[in-house]
C-alpha cells in the first residue's frame, strides 16, 4: 500500500474474480496506484460487513472496524446473478456513505434485467426492437397470443440471460409453444421484433466516462443469431458511423453508467437499434480485436473521480481562466476554445457524462461565468473533452 493521497478500492465477486477482466483491473489498479501514491485495497463482497451503530453507518473487514473509507469504488458483479437484498445492499451501504461508486447501484440495477434496461431507454428517442414482456412467473404461454402481432420468426430472451444464453429465434406459433414447455421459468422471458438485417451481426460499443473508447463487430461462426464471443463468435475492430456512436454514448448515459457495452444491432439503411447494455462488460475478445487495454482506461478514468483529482482540474480550469480575462483581444479566446477543442471525445461525450457531480457542474457553472461574455466565446465542454482524451489516451 503506497503513502495516501487518496483512497481507492477494487469490489468483485468471489465467483469472477480470477476472470480476465478483474484480473486485468486489479493489475491496472494496483500499477496506477502505486504510481499515483494513492491508498488501494481490493475486497470481496462476502469480505465487507455493514454496521449501523449509534445511528451512523460504518464497515467492517476481516474484524477490523474501518475509521477511513474509500472516496472511489470499482465495482465488479456478475451482473445476471445480482441480488438486490445481498450484492446491491453493500453497494447502497458504500453509496450512502459518500463512496462514489463506478458503477453506481441503481445504474447496475437497470442492467440486471433486460426489459428493465429497455423501461429505461424508452421514451428517450432511443431506437429499439418492439418488446413484450409480463408480470407473474409463470405467464409465459399466455404471451403466445399477445406477442403475435411482432410477428414471426421473433426473438424470445430471458430477461436474465447473459453471453448469448437462453435466447431463442421462435420460428411460428408452435416453435413458441413448444418453448414453453423446455424452458426455465425461474425470470420472465421477453418477446422481441426480429431484425433480419443484423442476423448473427452486431456491434460491441464499450463507453467509459461518456466516451466510446473502441468498437467491435461481432460475428457469429456457425449460422446462428446470437454473435456472442463466448458461443464461438468472432469478433473483429470495426469503425462506427457517428449515429452509432452517439446512440451508444446516448443509451449509456440514460442507463447512468460509468464503464459499460452497448450492443447495437445493424439495419439496412446503414442505422442501428440498441439490443442489450452490459454494466459488467467483458472484454478479453474486445482487448484483442482493437488492440487496447480496457483495464487501463477503466484505471485512469477511477483515479479521474478522486476528490484530489477534480481539484487539480479545477485548478486548471481556474488558470484558464484567468488567463483568458487578462487577454484583451476576443480572437485570443477564440483560438484557446480552437486549440482545446477536441472533436472525437466532443462528439461522443454529453456534458454530463463528464463529472455528474452536482458540486463539479455548480464550479463549472461558476468558472463559465468569469469567461468575458459569460463564457459565449469558450466552450468549457470542450476544454473538458480534451482533458478527458489526453486521460485515457
Amino acid at each position: 500500500m503506497c503513502s495516501s493521497t487518496g483512497r481507492l478500492w477494487f469490489l468483485t465477486d468471489r465467483r469472477i474474480k480470477d476472470d480476465y477482466p478483474q484480473q486485468e483491473i486489479l493489475r491496472a489498479l494496483k500499477a496506477k496506484c502505486c504510481e499515483e501514491e494513492l491508498e488501494f485495497r481490493a475486497l470481496l463482497m462476502d469480505d465487507v460487513v455493514l454496521t449501523i451503530e449509534q445511528g451512523n453507518l460504518g464497515l467492517r473487514i476481516k474484524g477490523e472496524l474501518l475509521t477511513t473509507y474509500p472516496q472511489v469504488v470499482v465495482v465488479r458483479v456478475p451482473t445476471p446473478w445480482v441480488q438486490s437484498d445481498s450484492d446491491i445492499t453493500v453497494l447502497r451501504h458504500l453509496e450512502k456513505m459518500g463512496c462514489r461508486l463506478m458503477n453506481r447501484p441503481q445504474a447496475i440495477l437497470n442492467c440486471v434485467n433486460k426489459f428493465w434496461t429497455f423501461q429505461e431507454l424508452a421514451g428517450h428517442g432511443v431506437p429499439l426492437p418492439d418488446t413484450f414482456s409480463y408480470g407473474g412467473h409463470e405467464n409465459f404461454a399466455k404471451m403466445i397470443d399477445e406477442a403475435e402481432v411482432l410477428e414471426f420468426p421473433m426473438v424470445v430472451k430471458n430477461t436474465r440471460g447473459h453471453r448469448g444464453k437462453a435466447v431463442f429465434l421462435a420460428r411460428d406459433k408452435h416453435h413458441l409453444a413448444d418453448l414453453s414447455h423446455l424452458i426455465r421459468h425461474e425470470a420472465p422471458y421477453l418477446f422481441q421484433k426480429y431484425v433480419k438485417e443484423s442476423h448473427g451481426r452486431d456491434v460491441r460499443v464499450i463507453v467509459i466516462g461518456g466516451r466510446v473508447i473502441g468498437t467491435m463487430l461481432r460475428c457469429s461462426t456457425d449460422g446462428r443469431m446470437q454473435s456472442n464471443c463466448s458461443l464461438g463468435g468472432v469478433g473483429m475492430m470495426c469503425s462506427l458511423s457517428e449515429q452509432g456512436r452517439q446512440l451508444a454514448v446516448q443509451a449509456s448515459n440514460i442507463l447512468g453508467m460509468d464503464v459499460c457495452g452497448i450492443d447495437l444491432l445493424m439495419k439496412d439503411d446503414g442505422s442501428f437499434c440498441v439490443c442489450e447494455a452490459n454494466a459488467n462488460v467483458g472484454f478479453i475478445a474486445f482487448d484483442k480485436a482493437c488492440n487496447l487495454d480496457v483495464a487501463a482506461v477503466v484505471a485512469d478514468y477511477a483515479i479521474s473521480l478522486l476528490p484530489s483529482q477534480r481539484l487539480t482540474r479545477r485548478m486548471s480550469l481556474l488558470s484558464v481562466v484567468s488567463s483568458a480575462s487578462e487577454a484583451s483581444e476576443p480572437e485570443i479566446l477564440v483560438g484557446a476554445a480552437s486549440a482545446c477543442a477536441a472533436p472525437d471525445a466532443a462528439d461522443s461525450m454529453s456534458a454530463s457524462s463528464v463529472d455528474s457531480d452536482p458540486e463539479t457542474a455548480t464550479a463549472e457553472r461558476e468558472l463559465l461565468a468569469k469567461l468575458p461574455g459569460g463564457g459565449s466565446l469558450f466552450n468549457m465542454n470542450q476544454l473538458l473533452a480534451s482533458e478527458m482524451k489526453l486521460l485515457v489516451e
